[in-house]
């Protein structure tokens, strides 16, 4: 100890220099706890980027499958402003990955050519020109390599879920390797993008020169509009006669606003919304757990229709159904004078192990329910026929109300086709104009049916 330090000042100098390493060690600490929050930030924002990406290429799938099927210029118009969308969102989200461009490079190459195409169709269409054969080849082409991108960017999700190494740390150890151990570096994330990359160098040049259910929470409720106001204490009466419950058993839960006000009631698992305006059933659930499955979908069916007459709902058809985790949810159409009103749903959820009624929604029937009426003869189902492509075979049809985004219907036929590669479409042709308002593929497995 240097002589001419006293212990004070010893003591004094070390007490500076435990403050100044304490100092600098929660300096670090920030530091390294910003640096893992933006590492973490960047990391969302890869994973984010992908999965938007896979969403669109998922859009562009769809939108170029049922190109194949349009046949009439304003529906032709709609898909090729679609896949025009589409591809220039995929492009946006494409960089937004930390990626090279020459590890992307046909990826956004075949992209970039969908939107050429829809470009040039757009441009074709407005001038009354019609699509050619050899330009119909080119969707079914498009849409092949599409479902097969669609497909990689899938696994790719599945990878980065799995893996040890998130998408940019990969791609940071990648850049930091030498080329000779490249290839086998960071296999799960890089080499899934490069394979994905290279299999799309050798789809074709191009010859070119250049869901009914979503529009029903942005209207006021139209069945609502004359529906007096009801207080909370008759609606906590509605809630317990639906629920078979005792008024004093359900606990009164935070209501709803917007555009369909309710008030909203629980009891134990269940839970019920009742409008404000009226005093209906809006929504129920009951989250209970379902034991196995005795019901099939008929049995299912049969129970979900006495349950809407008993209810008060009449006249429905059922359209579409989904069986998850043993719950058969079925959706119904209001029918008037034999054409079914798609606007008017109600969705009935059916446990399968005993057959009771665990979910209920009649939004779509709040919001949309009303005299129908036409002012001018529909044409003939034949001329409505004539404008399905000659790629479909039509085995059903019928009349039916279908909503537009501009908030309104259009009385259409509706025809159930089959096409050459087994696809089952659904063609709905305006019952006045005979133009194509809608194509919509239906998807079917043994857990039902739905419609993209």
């Amino acid at each position: 100890m240097n002589p001419n330090l006293t212990k004070r000042g010893f003591i004094r100098i070390l007490s500076y220099f435990t403050a100044l390493c304490v100092f600098l060690g929660v300096g670090a600490l920030i530091n390294y706890q910003a640096a893992q929050r933006y590492r973490q930030n960047s990391e969302y924002g890869y994973q984010r980027a992908l999965s938007d990406l896979s969403d669109s290429v998922s859009n562009l799938e769809v939108a170029l499958e049922k190109g194949v099927y349009a046949n009439t210029a304003p529906q032709q118009q709609g898909i090729a402003a679609k896949l025009l969308k589409e591809s220039s969102d995929a492009k946006i989200y494409l960089a937004e990955l930390p990626l090279s461009y020459e590890e992307l490079s046909n990826v956004n190459k075949f992209i970039s050519q969908v939107g050429d195409f829809s470009l040039y169709l757009s441009g074709k269409i407005s001038k009354g020109q019609e699509i050619t054969d050899q330009e119909m080849d080119s969707f079914i082409t498009l849409g092949e390599y599409a479902k097969e991108l669609n497909g990689s960017l899938k696994d790719l999700e599945t990878t980065l879920m799995e893996g040890d190494i998130p998408i940019g740390e990969a791609q940071q150890a990648y850049q930091n390797l030498s080329r000779e151990t490249q290839d086998q570096a960071v296999p799960a994330i890089n080499s899934g993008f490069r394979e994905m990359n290279e299999g799309f160098t050798d789809y074709p040049t191009l010859i070119y020169d250049g869901p009914f259910s979503d529009h029903i929470t942005q209207q006021k409720p139209v069945f609502l509009e004359e529906a007096q106001a009801v207080s909370e204490e008759t609606a906590l009466t509605t809630a317990a006669l639906f629920l078979n419950e005792k008024p004093q058993s359900l606990a009164r839960g935070s209501g709803t606003e917007g555009n369909l006000p309710c008030y909203r009631f629980t009891a134990g698992d269940k839970s019920i919304t009742i409008s404000k305006q009226g005093g209906y059933v809006n929504a129920m659930l009951n989250s209970r757990m379902i034991g196995s499955a005795k019901l099939d979908f008929e049995g299912a069916a049969e129970k979900a229709r006495s349950f809407l007459e008993q209810a008060g709902y009449p006249s429905m058809k059922e359209s579409y159904y989904v069986i998850n985790n043993n719950i058969c949810t079925i959706n119904y159409a209001y029918v008037q004078d034999g054409a079914v009103c798609y606007s008017d749903l109600v969705k009935v959820g059916v446990a399968l192990d005993s057959g009771e009624i665990v979910s209920f929604s009649a939004t779509g029937y709040l919001m949309n329910h009303h005299t129908r009426s036409v002012d001018y003869s529909p044409i003939s189902s034949e001329e409505a026929r004539a404008s399905v492509s000659p790629r479909l075979t039509v085995e059903a049809e019928s009349l039916c109300y279908v909503p537009s985004s501009g908030l309104n219907e259009t009385l259409c036929y509706e025809f159930t086709c089959s096409a050459e590669n087994g696809d089952r479409v659904l063609v709905y042709i305006n019952a006045q104009t005979a133009l194509e308002e809608q194509i919509l593929i239906l998807l079917q497995s043994d857990n039902g049916t739905l419609v993209m």
